[in-house]
């Protein structure tokens, strides 16, 4: 395999120049693949295509940074088909890193890749002034991305769609956005990660960016650390294809605005055999949140799915829930220099007057795992689970209504639901072994709720 050291191929580090044709140009030399060596240095890039047969190789000591002007990189991907899910999940082309219908891309090294913060400030793509994406892979087999870190990246940082035998190990990420998002993909590990993300922070989809039907499927995520503005595991919400057979395993969560584990079929997806196992949480919102709904964001005809042979185990959630310093989560958070997170609010700004009604209320979401409107989810086990949360509710009502949420979210049903510890409904199967509630204020309310549920 032929390695090429780019300072010897007249690039020089550490200077204000854009880099991005003269890498493009050496990469598109190695017709049969090889190497990128980028030594210790700093390096300012916009949109790279990738080819086949591909390595990328940081050293410890180089950076690579996004230019600063965002119209350096690549415009949005030409799409002739309807589209249902986010803007974020259709598109490709604006990247650092762009590679599609490959085989063999490899990312190394110990050095870094940050997008410097740079949002689409006039809003030209339409997507909420989001950014570019670190690296963004479609149709792609082969994948290694390992060791290296991301940084201010301000769209999707590591986005692969329909791809296979895909290898993210010690990666280490600080970004606006989602962190790490599978959409469609097989055979997938994810290993060793510390992710630190203002949006989602390792998240599922399964969405209709190719105008078909499609799973996530054969995922391995184990030793991670995660920490979110919004969910620190998520599926979801754009479920269209379905999840199947995926082990979340030894995984530490702190600072988790919404839900520790989040699992949604909203737009017809069936999701089946997930395990989580060995999870420990800390000043997290809500540590669990499993969801069937009808949001149904596809093609017409579209119903509602399914969520089957879940399984929880050796979860640990300890409370209180408090503010925390954290990374801004969207444009509008970025320009109002939002670093700290308060757990009663889900906005970026707000008087001072705002703060104090909001921390007077009850605010911390009660867990649920719910089907929809009498349909129910099937075989759901949790065992060895431990909730401290914060409590403190005196008056409650049992009615809770089966209504809509747009996007839906922990809250979907409001937040203070008719049991401190799970909210259970719809459900024909569930086993529960050695599950525990505990609150750091007097509750008036039962540890648990069951509706319409069958229980092993």
């Amino acid at each position: 395999m032929k390695r090429i050291n780019v300072t010897k191929y007249g690039i020089v580090p550490n200077t204000d120049e854009l880099l991005t044709n003269k890498i493009q140009s050496l990469i598109d030399s190695l017709s049969d693949g090889g190497e990128i060596f980028f030594p210790r240095g700093k390096y300012i890039l916009s949109t790279i295509v990738l080819r086949d047969n591909i390595t990328i190789n940081i050293a410890k000591g180089a950076t690579l940074l996004g230019s600063l002007n965002f119209d350096d990189f690549l415009d949005l991907d030409p799409v002739d088909y309807p589209l249902y899910q986010d803007v974020s999940h259709s598109y490709f082309n604006c990247s650092m890193f762009l590679g599609k219908n490959l085989t063999n891309i490899t990312f190394k090294g110990k050095g870094k890749i940050d997008l410097r913060s740079v949002w689409d400030e006039k809003n030209k793509n339409n997507m909420a002034h989001r950014g570019a994406k670190v690296i963004a892979l479609k149709e792609c087999k082969d994948v290694h991305i390992h060791d290296i870190s991301l940084y201010n990246a301000t769209d999707l940082a590591i986005y692969f769609a329909w791809c296979e035998y895909v290898w993210v190990k010690g990666v280490k990420l600080k970004v606006h956005i989602d962190g790490i998002s599978p959409d469609n993909s097989k055979h997938v590990v994810i290993e060793d990660c510390n992710v630190f993300s203002g949006d989602d922070g390792i998240v599922f989809k399964s969405s209709y960016n190719l105008n078909k039907l499609g799973v996530c499927e054969d995922i391995k995520v184990r030793n991670c650390s995660i920490q979110s503005r919004c969910n620190a595991i998520k599926f979801g919400t754009e479920s269209n294809g379905g999840f199947k057979d995926i082990s979340i395993k030894d995984i530490k969560i702190k600072n988790t605005r919404i839900s520790g584990i989040a699992l949604e079929s909203v737009d017809g997806a069936f999701v089946e055999n997930i395990s989580f196992e060995n999870i420990v949480m800390k000043n997290v919102n809500a540590p669990i949140f499993i969801h069937l709904g009808n949001r149904l964001r596809g093609p017409k005809g579209s119903k509602i799915g399914g969520i089957s042979k879940i399984k929880i185990s050796n979860l640990v959630a300890t409370g209180p829930y408090v503010p925390y310093k954290t990374i801004p989560w969207n444009y509008l958070s970025y320009v109002a220099k939002d670093y700290v997170q308060y757990p009663w609010s889900n906005e970026y700004k707000h008087t001072k007057e705002e703060l104090k009604e909001k921390r007077n209320k009850h605010w911390q979401h009660t867990c649920n795992i719910c089907g929809y409107n009498g349909k129910v989810i099937s075989d759901i086990t949790l065992e060895n689970v431990y909730l401290e949360l914060l409590g403190g509710v005196k008056e409650y009502s049992n009615d809770v209504p089966h209504t809509y949420c747009s996007y839906p979210e922990v809250y979907v049903y409001g937040s203070k639901l008719p049991a401190k510890g799970i909210y259970f409904r719809d459900i024909n199967g569930l086993t529960i072994k050695n599950v525990k509630v505990k609150t750091i204020k007097e509750d008036a309310r039962p540890d648990f709720t069951f509706e319409n549920v069958k229980r092993y």
